[in-house]
């Protein structure tokens, strides 16, 4: 994020100049929109979050002095519109906690149609990319574990850590935002990290890796044979399966897989369940697909996984299976197979 504007084009931009304004924020709608995206756990929410900031900061050009870095200005006013949204919003839901699992072998009930879940987005709107040169972005800061564990948080300790622990702010700067004592925003700190820490889960290998690749490959096999015996070997003992918008969610490999198995593959048999690899928050994705009756396959789907080193091996340990096929297409996977 660069520290300070073009100090010709902020002049123009002052002046009244639309184009020169759009030119200034651009470089800096990716770091908004990840900032607004953690605060508020959704790609839409935080598309409008992303777009409310830029038309404010246009208002409030003026008041910009020049005595700090401008994208810590537009983070400022990011933060406040975010904090406004989250007092008019549903709290969003992480991934796990909604009451306890189900037992093995239950039957999910219907969704809770009061309830608003945390969603991924694509690597593309949190401008991930392999390119060195690019920005760098530290996956475990956009990971859904990560996200979700920010959406347990009161909104200010959220705040807090973001503009702590992620911006870089300092903790004056964060008591300035945030209208509370140095002290008050200490103890912010201490207790939203507590509970992050908890939450978000251990670090994830790198799923460019090539022991990797292979465990992702074996995954996308089993599916399409509908092989339970290949998907456990793949899965951590205390893997988590969850299915949002259903309240229920398995815990453990011998749960999951007699859900799996049951629920998932014994159905799909002969033909399995296909998969398109894809990636979202920094992790490993694939869109589902099912025959729609038209010799077509059509998106049902999208799943993510949070992998981990299990005595030295990675392994899925948690297996988030979405049941919406609108955020497949968001997270730009193919809306259906040929």
């Amino acid at each position: 994020m660069p520290d300070s504007p073009d100090t010709a084009l902020l002049a123009r931009a002052a002046a009244g100049d639309g184009t020169a304004f759009a030119e200034l924020v651009e470089p800096l709608r990716g770091p908004v929109f990840r900032h607004c995206y953690r605060m508020l756990g959704s790609g839409a929410d935080a598309e409008d979050a992303t777009q409310d900031t830029m038309e404010r900061a246009w208002r409030k050009l003026a008041t910009y002095n020049g005595s700090g870095p401008f994208g810590a200005w537009l983070q400022r006013i990011a933060t406040n519109i975010c904090l406004d949204g989250l007092r008019a919003r549903r709290t969003r839901i992480g991934l796990v906690g909604y009451g306890p699992p189900v037992a093995p072998g239950a039957v999910p009930g219907a969704p809770d149609p009061e309830l608003a879940w945390v969603e991924p987005v694509s690597d593309s709107d949190l401008r991930i990319s392999g390119d060195p040169q690019d920005e760098v972005v530290r996956r475990e800061e956009i990971s859904l574990a990560f996200v979700a564990a920010l959406q347990i948080l009161a909104p200010r300790q959220r705040a807090a850590l973001l503009l702590h622990d992620v911006l870089g702010f300092t903790h004056a700067e964060v008591a300035e935002v945030l209208a509370v004592s140095t002290t008050a925003v200490n103890s912010l700190l201490s207790r939203a990290r507590e509970t992050v820490r908890a939450r978000a889960g251990l670090r994830q290998p790198d799923f460019t890796e090539p022991r990797v690749q292979r465990l992702l490959e074996d995954y996308v096999r089993a599916w399409q044979l509908a092989d339970i015996d290949a998907f456990v070997r793949l899965v951590a003992e205390d893997v988590r399966f969850i299915m949002p918008p259903l309240t229920a969610w398995f815990d453990g490999r011998e749960a999951v897989a007699a859900f799996v198995a049951n629920a998932i593959f014994a159905p799909a048999r002969p033909h399995g369940v296909h998969l398109r690899a894809g990636s979202c928050n920094g992790q490993p994705a694939f869109a589902t697909y099912e025959p729609d009756g038209e010799n077509r396959l059509v998106v049902n789907g999208l799943q993510v996984l949070q992998l981990s080193e299990v005595d030295g091996q990675p392994l899925i340990t948690t297996l988030v299976s979405y049941r919406d096929p609108a955020l497949a297409i968001r997270c730009g996977l193919p809306p259906s197979l040929p």
